[in-house]
């Protein structure tokens, strides 16, 4: 009997050896995972912050700036449309209901995906281009900012599998060196340096093409146990010392920084705001005592719905531009 408890649980032993050894081939698909093992499993040397490898700094952009003295006390009032991911895979219908509209308002834009796909003409050296007419894409932007409409963008701040995959070390990882998976992507790491330089030169990017707010959606750290991480900060104040880095590093210019479905610890900054999706009218009241720490919902929150429900009434909200237009 003992020497058969020594053979099982040297047996054991061996498994959970092979299990970490292979953790590092592991390589996570939204259809699945598999073993590659010609993947270099080696991190990439230390690289200069601001000059991240293989995704180069775009050159520098013109931003209006203000006057430094003066600090941004409010955000603007946002009112207008949204146009998602979804929507772009139809260009032309966008470019249509673009065209279309009437009157001066604020329309935000999906222009970053988790996948860490581009949506439009980047010129991030090494940023992948989404499997759409992007082209037609570069037309929106530039009907919204020949015609004077208040543009938002949004992107994907921490889910981002083309940059993990480049950047190794800028991932989340879990026990045996393999990237952690979460909604189908790749996480970076919000306290990593490189990633927080690459997040401004999109911003950086954007604000070259006529945005006047970019919101970073998703701004929170993930909570799984999964991911093995340390820090003597915690997850919400890693998130919220990048978030200062951002609002520092345009602190005197005319663009807005803003925060997308943010974890609810999350400590929103002055002259900011939050965007909410997925939000019904049964749970408005829910949602604005979930961030209980904002001192004016009515002006901080932006609610992005479809619904007509009168409870949204009083709040800032973006509608689908397609779906509004048709009257849907």
């Amino acid at each position: 009997m003992k020497v058969l408890l020594i053979a099982a649980a040297a047996a054991l032993l061996l498994v959970l050896i092979a299990v970490v050894y292979l953790g590092r081939y592991v390589v996570y698909t939204p259809d699945g995972a598999y073993l590659d093992f010609g993947r270099n499993t080696a991190l990439p040397a230390e690289t200069t912050p601001s000059e991240p490898n293989g995704f180069q700094p775009v050159e520098s952009v013109e931003i209006e700036y203000a006057d430094p003295n003066v600090s941004k006390q409010t955000a603007e009032h946002v009112s207008g449309y949204y146009i998602d991911l979804d929507m772009l895979s139809d260009p032309d219908a966008v470019l249509q209901a673009v065209r279309d509209l009437e009157g001066p308002c604020t329309v935000m834009i999906d222009l970053k995906a988790g996948n860490g796909d581009f949506y439009y003409s980047t010129q991030i050296d090494g940023a992948p281009l989404a499997n759409v007419d992007v082209s037609k894409v570069d037309a929106i932007l530039s009907s919204l900012k020949n015609r004077g409409f208040t543009m938002v963008a949004r992107v994907k701040t921490f889910q981002d599998t083309a940059f993990a995959l480049e950047h190794l070390s800028c991932g989340l990882a879990i026990s045996g060196g393999a990237l952690w998976v979460g909604e189908g992507c790749y996480w970076l790491d919000p306290g990593d340096e490189t990633v927080v330089a690459y997040l401004k030169q999109i911003a950086r990017e954007l604000a070259g093409k006529g945005f006047k707010e970019i919101v970073f959606d998703d701004f929170y750290f993930p909570e799984s146990r999964q991911i093995v991480y340390e820090s003597e900060k915690s997850r919400t104040q890693l998130t919220t010392d990048t978030a200062t880095e951002l609002l520092n590093f345009f602190a005197s210019s005319n663009i807005t920084i803003s925060f997308g479905n943010p974890s609810e610890d999350f400590p929103l900054p002055e002259g900011s705001h939050f965007y909410v999706s997925d939000v019904t009218g049964s749970s408005v009241s829910h949602t604005i005592k979930r961030f209980g720490s904002l001192t004016d919902p009515s002006a901080q929150l932006v609610f992005l719905t479809g619904s007509k429900d009168n409870r949204f009434e009083g709040y800032q909200l973006l509608r689908p531009i397609l779906s509004q237009l048709v009257g849907s």
